[in-house]
């Protein structure tokens, strides 16, 4: 077991707070296109700068905000950027950079949290703020440009992602920032709030809609991405990757041992363990005109890991180990979350699908979940220490990467993004293996109820239950077929007047230089990341793209994808993998379409326009019951 820097408690925490003090416990905090962001009651976590430059494409297309069935994207450029059939962009290092933070907390009391799914883990307090940490980057060269958001949520909901691009057309214009070029990611701390979902699935817990959290997220995003391109100055981006073993563990090994046995061999080879173990930093330097080193304004950590350290018995709002990953550096750098500019930090989420930060121990009756203090002798070792420890961990090892980061990204920057009618994809031979496949209507299965390894929901449920092992019965029998393992629980595509959670959703493609980065709307595993990663690499490879990062949790939510392997088993990833069997192969097929259309400067097919469910929300969480003051 890896030994940790114990951080004391004390620094990084605060109790619920008492009646008198600054910040009432139930108090919500929005951004409001101020210059600066607030850190009030509790810890700050720090805020994070990352951007991209991409290598290759010397156009950015746009796709209006209410993206319709057909094509988005238009191909742009600014300024002649060829000289006789070359390129002079793919080698140009020099962009304009810019980093901000705002804030994103909300209502901090008598609002369930997002996560867990507990109706009764509602928050009386604050540990740590919620942020939303934006990175912008324009290639003067292509005129190109994308924005990067990490944001201290459980999930991006879909309502989120139209809510904010619709605001940012009506700030801008239509074709500043797009569906194309901006993507929002969520670091799934599962201590934040929910209730800003536009879809019953992901309200049920919570009671219904809650305004006031929808607008402070929309909002302080919104806020984030202004501020971040006001910032936006010469600047240079350099990068670094390499492992952080030790810090995450695989809480679904059955599931996952049934992916072919020569992939396993060579993901593990590679990762040194059944998890993505790589970390991914992009450090963002602030230059003069045409310089090549500067000042650091902001970092971008990707590392997979479920931000589940702090666990459902907790009722302090908390960025979890990714928040404090992020305090802990914004404090290392001097940042001051009052100040027009302070560094700004991210660690942003990637394929933690099936990836805790607990050792999973299979056994019988029950599995063990091991924390990293569960042996330690401090009596302060508990859900918020679990979260110091892995936030230690992250920040000292991005760190160390962005110390040595001496790459820099060059080449313009793009973006494409096309809506999926996730229902009705009929996925090629090259994705399936084999013959043709459709993906389904969208429906959950039994197994689901079981909860995954590292928390157990039913107790005497038990995962991988397939379709045959109870009497053969089901609610849909015309779905039944086309889900095969999955034993169907719940309809979600089918529930009317409108489905239970989106069907129309997001593949998007950004390229960085020679990083391309993909924000998915779902949890992806280990093998479905690294599949998805392989398929956009062998598109984009010949543009000068040498890495891919998958940010999971992007510009929506649908549950999981897990491998078709994965799905067979019917644990829990492959029972929340919601449109059959062969989720991922249509997923693979999209982004793979959204890739080739970023490569060859098209804009890209959209199949469906994702509902608009604003003004649908007939049940919503009621306000404060009491908030009297102090006598």
């Amino acid at each position: 077991m890896r030994r940790h820097l114990f951080v004391p408690l004390a620094a990084l925490t605060l109790a619920a707070p008492a009646c008198g003090d600054d910040q009432a416990a139930s108090s919500a905090t929005a951004s409001t296109g101020d210059s600066s962001a607030s850190a009030s009651a509790g810890t700050s976590t720090g805020a994070s700068a990352s951007a991209s430059a991409s290598a290759g494409e010397t156009t950015m297309g746009s796709a209006s905000a209410g993206a319709t069935t057909g094509t988005t994207g238009t191909s742009e450029t600014s300024g002649d950027a060829t000289t006789g059939g070359v390129d002079a962009c793919a080698s140009s290092p020099h962009y304009r950079v810019g980093a901000a933070i705002r804030d994103v907390t909300g209502p901090s009391a008598e609002l369930v949290m997002m996560g867990y799914s507990m109706p009764e883990q509602k928050a009386e307090g604050i540990s740590t703020r919620l942020w939303a940490r934006a990175f912008a980057v324009e290639h003067p060269c292509s005129g190109g440009r994308i924005v990067f958001v990490s944001a201290d949520l459980g999930q991006i909901f879909q309502s989120v992602h139209l809510a904010v691009i619709e605001r940012l057309g009506a700030h801008y214009g239509d074709d500043r920032y797009t569906f194309d070029n901006v993507a929002l990611s969520a670091t799934h701390t599962h201590s934040g709030l929910g209730g800003f979902s536009h879809y019953t699935m992901f309200n049920l817990a919570v009671g219904g809609f809650d305004p006031d959290n929808f607008e402070v997220i929309v909002d302080g995003i919104v806020q984030a991405i202004i501020a971040a391109d006001q910032d936006l100055d010469h600047g240079v981006i350099k990068i670094a990757d390499g492992p952080l073993q030790d810090a995450n563990w695989n809480r679904s090994p059955q599931a996952y041992a049934g992916n072919p046995a020569p992939e396993r061999a060579a993901h593990e080879a590679e990762m040194m363990r059944d998890t993505n173990t790589r970390m991914t930093v992009l450090r963002l330097e602030r230059t003069a005109e045409g310089g090549l080193d500067g000042d650091p304004i902001g970092m971008i950590a990707w590392f997979s890991s479920h931000a589940t350290s702090v666990s459902n018995q907790n009722r302090l709002v908390s960025g979890d180990h990714k928040g404090l990953a992020s305090y802990l550096t914004e404090r290392q750098f001097g940042a001051d979350y009052t100040a027009p500019a302070p560094f700004v930090a991210a660690f942003a989420q990637s394929d933690a699908g099936d990836v805790s930060p607990s050792e999973v121990v299979i056994g019988e009756p029950k599995n063990t979940v091991v924390r990293p203090c569960d042996n330690d002798p401090d009596p302060a070792c508990d859900d918020l220490a679990n979260a110091v420890i892995h936030g230690t961990w992250q920040h000292e090892r991005a760190l160390e990467l962005f110390e040595a980061a001496g790459e820099r990204l060059a080449g313009p920057v793009g973006g494409r993004m096309a809506f999926i009618d996730m229902e009705n994809v009929t996925v090629g031979p090259e994705f399936t293996g084999e013959d043709e496949h459709t993906t389904c209507k969208a429906a959950i299965g039994f197994s689901i109820a079981a909860g995954a390894e590292d928390g157990v929901a039913v107790a005497f449920i038990d995962e991988g239950i397939k379709y045959g092992d109870l009497p053969k019965v089901t609610i849909v029998p015309e779905d039944q077929a086309c889900h095969e393992e999955k034993t169907i629980l719940l309809p979600v595509g089918r529930m009317q007047p409108y489905p239970w959670s989106p069907t129309i959703l997001p593949a998007q493609v950004l390229r960085l230089g020679t990083l391309a980065i993909l924000p998915a709307p779902f949890e992806v595993t280990t093998i479905s990341g690294r599949r998805l990663r392989e398929t956009v690499l062998e598109i984009l490879g010949g543009e000068g793209v040498t890495r891919a990062v998958v940010a999971g949790l992007s510009n929506g939510y649908s549950s999981y994808v897990s491998t078709r392997e994965e799905y067979a088993a019917q644990h829990y990833e492959g029972a929340f993998t919601q449109f059959g069997p062969w989720t991922l192969a249509a997923w693979q097929q999209s982004f793979a379409e959204v890739a080739e259309a970023l490569r060859d400067q098209a804009p890209a097919t959209s199949t469906g326009e994702p509902l608009d469910l604003s003004d649908k929300q007939v049940i919503n969480v009621p306000g404060v019951v009491a908030d009297s003051p102090c006598p």
